[in-house]
């Protein structure tokens, strides 16, 4: 009781399955390449952020180097007021000497890179120093450069 009809059962034709195929393939291609510029940007990253570590170092030893000499100076002298002391101190290279009514602050500027340098200053009073500053500062352009702001006209 064949009439005749040789029907297949309905279901998914192969245009179907191959236009997702192409879907598919495309997406993980995209993610892919998404995938290899995240990690490229990541290496970037890594590098500059270890060649600003090692900068910084550098820089922190230099002006650890400078308060050892400074401390070296301050080891002779009982009397953190005595006008002998601050010239020595005023010959250590890089140092601004500031006397206070009971000792005197040294301060210096080391630079990182040519963008920041760690500002530092110790305090010498009583029987020893005190570190009353040691930041990492932006280096400003010069003062005498002005800002371009419109005015106006």
């Amino acid at each position: 009781m064949n009439n005749g009809e040789n029907r297949r059962p309905a279901g998914i034709g192969t245009g179907y399955l191959s236009i997702m195929m192409i879907f598919v393939v495309l997406c993980l291609t995209m993610l892919a390449a998404l995938s290899y510029s995240s990690a490229t940007a990541e290496k970037k990253y890594s590098e500059k952020s270890g060649e600003y570590a090692n900068e910084y170092l550098a820089a922190d030893i230099s002006a650890k180097r400078v308060l050892a000499e400074i401390d070296a100076i301050a080891a002779e002298y009982d009397d953190f007021t005595d006008f002998m002391f601050i010239g020595e101190l005023e010959e250590v290279e890089g140092t601004a000497v500031r006397q206070l009514p009971d000792g005197v602050e040294i301060s210096w500027t080391t630079p990182i890179n040519d963008r920041q340098s760690i500002s530092s200053a110790v305090k010498y009073s009583g029987g020893g120093y005190t570190v009353t500053r040691w930041k990492t500062v932006s280096v400003s352009e010069s003062e005498s450069k002005p800002l371009n702001v419109w005015s106006g006209e």
